[in-house]
């Protein structure tokens, strides 16, 4: 039977891997001299995310097949030409708005 108890195991071990690679593209774009007026604060960096991460495809991985899969992936040119492009936008975004404030 799949109880509350079942799902809070089966969710911890569910792993969406496109939050990992957008919280690492959007370190490394941070880093550019470009985008070194962005605010860090803890609200505007979720804000930064969550706008990149409601744009791409979640990948969820659960097992060492999974990750070892999407990871290869990972590498092919359109997804990471994907990724980059959605976590500028969405950094330019969130600073406009921030602006605004």
């Amino acid at each position: 039977m799949l109880d509350e108890k079942k799902i809070r195991q089966l969710k911890s071990r569910l792993n969406n891997h496109t939050e990992e690679i957008v919280l690492q593209t959007l370190k490394e774009l941070l880093k550019r001299e470009e985008f070194s007026h962005i605010s860090d604060s803890e609200a505007a960096l979720l804000d930064v995310a969550t706008y990149a991460l409601n744009r791409l495809p979640p990948k969820y991985i659960a097992t060492e097949k999974g990750e070892v899969y999407t990871k290869t992936e990972e590498l092919e040119q359109q997804h990471s030409v994907d990724i980059l492009s959605v976590v500028t936008k969405a950094i330019k975004v969130v600073s406009e708005d921030e602006s605004k404030k």
